[in-house]
This record gives C-alpha cells, sequence and structure tokens, in this order.
C-alpha cells in the first residue's frame, strides 16, 4: 500500500515544523517534520511500515494517512505499478516574455502618455499595476481610463489600480464600470471607513480601511498576504518571488526593479523601458530564491509569500546580493512564533535607514 499526494498538493519543510497545502482549493495546515519526512518518501509501503510500528505509532500513523485521506490532499494505492503510473505536472514553465509585470506610480498624468503605451504593448506585459500616492478627482480617472482602453487589443490580462477611497471616486466606479475595459480591472480602494469587495461585471472594486502609504506600505509579510496557487509555488523555487520578471517607474519617472529599490536604469523621459531591461544589473535578483536568503531558508512559509529586497534587515551581503531577511517579517521560524515586526528591537537600524519610524506599531 502507497501513499500518492495529488499533484495539487505541496509540503514544505522547516527548521521546526512543516506545512501542507493544496493549490486548488486554498487549504493550508502546519504539520509536524516527522509527519513531512514521512510524505516526503512517496516510495514508502505503508503495509510493511505498519508491521514494524509499536501500538502507539501505529495509531499515530493511522492519523496521518486518515488526515491526508479526509481533506482530499491524496489516495491510497495498492502496488508500486500503479504509483508510478501517476505523472506529475509539477514543473515551472518560463513564460515567452521578457517581463510580465509592470507597476506604474503616478503623481499626474504626464507620464502615462502614448509613448509609453506603446512601450507596455511592445513588451507584451501582462499584468499592470498603476498606483497613486493622492486620491484622484473624477476627471482624472476618466483620463486614466481612456488610456488603459488603449491596452484593449495588447497582451495584457489584468490592470490594477491603487488609489486613496473618495465617496465620489467610489460612486463613479460603480455607475460607470461597464465596459471601461476588455481588460479584467481591479480598483483597490484604501483609506476607506469599511472593508468591502464588490464584482462589477469583469471589474472588481475592493475597499480596504488601511492606508497605503507608496511606496512604503510594501513588502509586508503576513499570513493573511501568502499566495496559493500552483505557479507562484513553483516560480519561488526557481526565481525571486517579487521580482522576477517586473519593472517598475517610481514617481518620477525613474526606471527600476521595484520603485521601492534603490537602483535606477534611466528615467523613463530618455530612457525605454526595453534599455533599462539590457542594463547587465536589471535582473541580478531574478533569481534569487527564498532558499539563499537568511532565516527564510529555513521557514516552511518561504514558497508561499514575496521576497521583499527592497526593505531588509540589512544584515548580509553576498557577492553584491542583500540576502537578508525582509523587514517587514515577524516571523520565527526556528520557534514557530509570529511577533509585530516593527518593534522588534533588531530591526530598529534598518527602520530608521529606510525613513519608516512612522510605521512603528503602537501599542
Amino acid at each position: 500500500m502507497f501513499l500518492k499526494l495529488f499533484d495539487s498538493t505541496k509540503i514544505t519543510k522547516g527548521a521546526k515544523r512543516s506545512i501542507i497545502f493544496d493549490t486548488n482549493t486554498g487549504f493550508l495546515q502546519l504539520i509536524p517534520n516527522a509527519f513531512f519526512d514521512l510524505l516526503s518518501n512517496d516510495q514508502q509501503n505503508y503495509s510493511v511500515l505498519k508491521k514494524q510500528l509499536d501500538d502507539d505509532s501505529l495509531e499515530t500513523l493511522e492519523e496521518y494517512l486518515n488526515f491526508i485521506l479526509d481533506n482530499n490532499l491524496g489516495i491510497l494505492v495498492c502496488s508500486k505499478k500503479e504509483l508510478l503510473s501517476f505523472q506529475s505536472i509539477s514543473v515551472f514553465k518560463e513564460t515567452p516574455s521578457n517581463v510580465d509585470y509592470l507597476i506604474l506610480d503616478v503623481n499626474n498624468s504626464d507620464i502615462f502618455d502614448d509613448k509609453l503605451v506603446h512601450q507596455i504593448c511592445g513588451l507584451k506585459i501582462k499584468y499592470l499595476q498603476i498606483r497613486f500616492s493622492e486620491g484622484l478627482e473624477v476627471n482624472e480617472i476618466t483620463e486614466i481610463i481612456t488610456k488603459i482602453q488603449k491596452f484593449n487589443d495588447s497582451n495584457i490580462n489584468e490592470i490594477s489600480i491603487i488609489v486613496k477611497y473618495g465617496y465620489q471616486l467610489f460612486s463613479f466606479i460603480k455607475e460607470n464600470h461597464y465596459g471601461v475595459s476588455d481588460k479584467f480591472l481591479h480598483f483597490i480602494l484604501h483609506s476607506s471607513n469599511e472593508e468591502d469587495f464588490q464584482t462589477l461585471d469583469h471589474t472588481y472594486l475592493t475597499l480596504i480601511k488601511n492606508e497605503i502609504k507608496i511606496p512604503l506600505s510594501c513588502g509586508l509579510i503576513d499570513l493573511k498576504n501568502v499566495n496559493l496557487s500552483r505557479n507562484f509555488y513553483l516560480e519561488s523555487q526557481h526565481h525571486n518571488s517579487c521580482l522576477h520578471k517586473k519593472i517598475s517607474i517610481d514617481a518620477n519617472g525613474n526606471i527600476k526593479n521595484c520603485p521601492s529599490m534603490p537602483q535606477s536604469f534611466g528615467n523613463i523621459k530618455d530612457t525605454t523601458l526595453e534599455e533599462a531591461l539590457q542594463h547587465k544589473d536589471f535582473k541580478k535578483y531574478w533569481n534569487l530564491t527564498k532558499d539563499n536568503i537568511e532565516v527564510c531558508k529555513d521557514c516552511e512559509f518561504r514558497y508561499i509569500c514575496t521576497d521583499c529586497r527592497a526593505y531588509t534587515e540589512r544584515t548580509h551581503d553576498n557577492e553584491g546580493l542583500d540576502t537578508s531577511k525582509p523587514l517587514k517579517c515577524g516571523y520565527n521560524p526556528y520557534a514557530g512564533e509570529w511577533e509585530e515586526w516593527s518593534t522588534n528591537p533588531l530591526k530598529q537600524k534598518a527602520l530608521r535607514h529606510y525613513g519608516m519610524q512612522e510605521l512603528v506599531h503602537k501599542k
């Protein structure tokens, strides 16, 4: 008797404990490392193993197997031949494009001109996020919508717009959502007095109470922010989970891998996105995985959370790459405990470096 985990079931071992989750359903559970060790041996014959165990160990094994079956994470098969008949497709497939994601921070709409629209279409970017540091008037959102309609025949699949909540803006989006764009469109309005999510045809509208301070709010690592998708998990094993195939333009027009990172590769006023991508250092973090980040390499959540290289604890450098733990993570994989990241005494020097004192959690 052999146990076959479904292809959607993933397991990751940490220093103190492990996780098992289902990329199809979003099911996530902490498990003992001993259970991980058992599951990671897909050649284990459980009929033979049961004969070798005492009563207490046998009871524990039965609980483990029932857990897998009850949560539809795998099945029991009768022979090794049947086990080998299953084919795994858990291989990350690279997209043919040079870059997939663009983050555009906007103070005014002058940067978002027809020339930039043409460049975005030329790079065959799939995901566009537009972030505004301030609120928008109705006439401004109308101008933005006019511009994103130019992407209707492009490779873009999804456009998200992050902006401060305003009642007039909220009402305008609700009343004029139909026909805004042929693409999937997601408006995220922060600093609202309520939390809400609405589906308006193929437009999503999300209200959140928290204020998003652009760009300082980036990089927060929390259990609520983990990504359990199959593709994200596979990509994280080979590439950086935040920066791979990403290009950004900050509020001053500087082209970067991420708007929060210090290194610029030119300004959009005199440098094209394609030219910035060709710079020898632009992709230097793209293949830095959590397996090479201090502390993260021992964390059971390392393949399902993002890896911020813009804000780190600034403790480790490996041949010019910052391999320090992300600053905004309060998880300790050696103790298996979460804490408020901003009040950790060891992070205060880095907080001052980034000018983030205002983000410190007030008790």
